[in-house]
C-alpha cells in the first residue's frame, strides 16, 4: 500500500521536477549564486554592527575562502545540470545517426517556447530535423538506386534481345552458349545446338514487301519461342532470318522433335515458297573444353544446316540423319 502510494506520488511530482530542473535550470543558477556567496555576504555586513571589526574581517576572509573553495564545485555542479547532461544526450544522437538510426528521436524540454528559446531546446530541434531530413534524403536515395538498378536491368535485357522477334540475339546466343556448355560439361547434361534458316525469304520481300518479310520472322520467332521450354533452353536470331536454339537437357529423338514441330508450324503459315531448313549438332559426351565445344557446336550444325538446304530445304538434319546420309553417299 505505502509503496503503490510512493509510486503515484513519485508520477505526479515528475512533472513537476522536470519543469523545476530544465525550464528554470536560468533561475536555478542564479537561486543558488544567491544563496552561496549573496545572501551570506549581507548577512554579514547587516550583523557588522553587533561585532566587533576583528571579528567581522575574520568572517568576510572566511566566507570568501569559502566562496572560491566553493567556485569550481559550483561551476561544475551547474554545467552538468546545465548542458552536460543534454549533451551527452544529444552526442549519443548524433552517434547512432552516424550509425544510420534514422527513426530514433531526441526528447525534447518540457518547455513552451516564449520569448527567449533556450539554446538547447534550439540545438535539440535542429538536430531532430536533422534526421527527419537524412531519413528522407536516404528514402529518396533508395528509391533512386532501386530505379536505377531496374533500369540497368532493363538495359542489360534490351543489350541481349532482338527487337523484332523479342527473342535473345547474338550477343547473348554466343555467351550464353559456352556457359550452358561448360555447365552441361561438368553435369554431364544432354546439350543440343538447332540452327534454323528461312528459305526463299528474299522472295517474300520481293513479292510481299519488307513489313510483310518482317511480320513473318516475327511470327517465326513466336513460334520458336512457344516450341521450347522457357528459362531452360535459349531461343535467339542469329540476324537477317537466320534463327536458332540451345537446348539443354533433351535427348536426340526429343530434340528432333521439337524441330519438326517448329518446321511444320511455320510451314503451316503457307506465305509464299518460305520453309525452314534445320541443323542440329550434339555436345560430345568426353568434351572437356566447353570454348572450343562451341566452336564445334555451331560448325557441326551450320553443316547440318547447308547440307538441309543443299538437298531440298524444307527439313530437319539431325546428326544421326547427317552421319546416315554422309555414309550414303
Amino acid at each position: 500500500m505505502i509503496h503503490l502510494f510512493t509510486t503515484k506520488l513519485n508520477k505526479m511530482i515528475e512533472p513537476v521536477k522536470k519543469r523545476f530542473t530544465r525550464n528554470r535550470l536560468k533561475t536555478r543558477a542564479v537561486f543558488a549564486i544567491v544563496m552561496l556567496v549573496v545572501f551570506p555576504a549581507g548577512g554579514m555586513l547587516a550583523a557588522a554592527e553587533f561585532t566587533d571589526q576583528s571579528a567581522l574581517a575574520m568572517l568576510l576572509c572566511l566566507h570568501f575562502s569559502l566562496c572560491i573553495a566553493m567556485c569550481m564545485p559550483l561551476a561544475g555542479w551547474l554545467e552538468e545540470i546545465m548542458a552536460n547532461r543534454e549533451l551527452r544526450r544529444m552526442n549519443s544522437f548524433c552517434v547512432k545517426l552516424k550509425q544510420g538510426k534514422l527513426d530514433q528521436r531526441l526528447e525534447l524540454y518540457p518547455h513552451k517556447i516564449g520569448t527567449v528559446t533556450d539554446e538547447i531546446i534550439r540545438l535539440q530541434h535542429n538536430l531532430n530535423w536533422l534526421a527527419h531530413s537524412v531519413a528522407k534524403r536516404e528514402h529518396k536515395l533508395t528509391q533512386s538506386l532501386v530505379k536505377t538498378r531496374r533500369d540497368k536491368e532493363r538495359l542489360n535485357l534490351l543489350s541481349y534481345t532482338d527487337h523484332l522477334t523479342g527473342l535473345f540475339n547474338k550477343r547473348f546466343f554466343e555467351l550464353k552458349l559456352v556457359e550452358a556448355c561448360s555447365r552441361c560439361i561438368s553435369c554431364k547434361t544432354p546439350l543440343h545446338l538447332m540452327l534454323i534458316d528461312c528459305d526463299h525469304f528474299k522472295e517474300v520481300n520481293d513479292q510481299f514487301g519488307h513489313q510483310e518479310g518482317d511480320r513473318l520472322l516475327a511470327n517465326l520467332g513466336q513460334i520458336i519461342d512457344s516450341s521450347v521450354r522457357n528459362g531452360t533452353d535459349f531461343p535467339f536470331r542469329f540476324g537477317g532470318d537466320e534463327f536458332g536454339a540451345i537446348l539443354v537437357g533433351v535427348d536426340s529423338t526429343r530434340c528432333e522433335q521439337i524441330a519438326e514441330r517448329i518446321r511444320t508450324r511455320f510451314s503451316d503459315m503457307k506465305v509464299g515458297r518460305a520453309s525452314l531448313s534445320i541443323g542440329i549438332s550434339k555436345l560430345c559426351r568426353h568434351a572437356d573444353d566447353p570454348e572450343t565445344e562451341a566452336d564445334s557446336l555451331i560448325a557441326t550444325a551450320d553443316k547440318a544446316l547447308y547440307f538441309a538446304k543443299n538437298t531440298g530445304r524444307d527439313k530437319v538434319i539431325s546428326p544421326a540423319r547427317f552421319r546416315e546420309i554422309s555414309q550414303q553417299n
